[in-house]
């Protein structure tokens, strides 16, 4: 097991708990980065954000002969590792799925600038690990709620409650 590494990921992942209607906890191991105390991390991390790399670089070459819309199944025969291209484009906000099947990409994705960053998600996903300030607030200024994040506290959060400013859910 290892933490998400990127937000978009997180969420998907903290949102499972909850679905029945009562409160649930979340809580994420991240063990120190530098390999002092146990190599493997640092090892594992630096394997995953190799592959990360790998894949954005695949998905960069691909943006530029990827029809601009299309059918995920036409396109997958065509070429065989446009399905992660694709699942990268959408989670950097270049893609949307119009159904389950059929894609369409945003203008940006097909500009002659068109990049893909992946060192900014494991950036902002370290980011969030490491925030003193509401983690829920965090989360809505990372996804672009600035307006409702501003004065946002969940009293739900590790830094909430560390801050007195809520209590942990009672069974």
């Amino acid at each position: 097991f290892q933490a998400p590494s990127l937000l978009s990921e997180y969420i998907q992942e903290v949102g499972r708990g909850g679905r029945d209607g009562k409160p649930a906890e979340a809580l994420t191991l991240v063990s120190e980065p530098t390999g002092w105390l146990d190599p493997e991390d640092k090892q594992r991390q630096k394997f995953l954000v190799d592959k990360l790399r790998s894949q954005h670089q695949t998905a960069q070459k691909l943006i530029k002969q990827l029809p601009t819309m299309g059918n995920i199944n036409a396109v997958t025969d065509e070429f065989p590792d446009a399905a992660i291209a694709l699942s990268i484009l959408h989670s950097s906000g270049k893609l949307r799925w119009r159904d389950p099947f059929n894609y369409i990409m945003n203008k940006s994705a097909t500009g002659k600038t068109a990049s893909l960053d992946y060192n900014s998600g494991i950036q902002e996903m370290n980011q969030y690990f490491t925030t003193s300030k509401c983690r829920w607030q965090f989360l809505l200024q990372a996804f672009g709620f600035s307006k409702e994040a501003q004065n946002m506290r969940c009293g739900h959060c590790d830094n909430c409650i560390r801050r007195g400013r809520g209590k942990i859910f009672n069974n």
